[in-house]
């Protein structure tokens, strides 16, 4: 190839990606704030998860404009093959509008360590433990072979308590109302 076609090409290019930028940067988006900070921002292009009075929706926002979000959103179920082994398998996508004051909860899908399930487990297994040393601790007599040291109870009860105060937290959802506001920004 000649420099000239490669300089056209090269030009042609960053032409393109200088319209794909203009025309992404000029496009409406909303944020959710909490006493005035930006905790999140949705905008053309960006996935988001959350649910309104209706149902729950998950999907890539593909513009944000006249106070609504156009959302598209796929239908991912387990299909079986040919062999008898079942794949994820996109049955279909919709393309659905939603007024932006309609969401009531937005999901922050968290990756990597999720404290939330942590804490859940955590809380369940002391309130379990707690829920059998009580029990046994009560229902036997001292120096039995199943009865529960005061030790047991007390360990498991603050474990159940940690596990509370890690799932309570560290919430991964931002209930819109009194804490969180959804604010529509305009750019045209």
């Amino acid at each position: 190839m000649t420099a000239k076609i490669v300089m056209k090409k090269i030009c042609l290019s960053f032409l393109y990606f200088l319209f794909g930028y203009i025309s992404i940067a000029q496009s409406d988006f909303i944020l959710l704030k909490k006493n005035g900070h930006t905790v999140k921002t949705m905008f053309a292009g960006s996935p988001v998860t959350f649910t309104t009075s209706l149902r729950y929706h998950s999907g890539l926002i593909n513009s944000i404009k006249n106070d609504s979000i156009h959302l598209l959103e796929y239908d991912v179920r387990q299909m079986p093959t040919n062999l008898g082994i079942y794949i994820m398998d996109t049955v279909a996508n919709y393309h659905t509008l939603i007024y932006y004051k309609d969401i009531l909860k937005i999901i922050n899908e968290k990756n990597g360590f999720d404290a939330a399930a942590s804490g859940a487990s955590l809380f369940g297994g002391g309130l379990l433990i707690t829920t059998i040393g009580l029990g046994t601790w009560i229902f036997t007599k001292s120096g039995e072979r199943y009865h529960a040291s005061p030790k047991l109870i007390i360990g498991s009860a603050v474990l159940g308590a940690a596990g509370y105060a890690l799932l309570k937290t560290n919430s991964n959802s931002y209930t819109v109302g009194k804490k969180y506001q959804l604010n529509y920004i305009r750019t045209k």
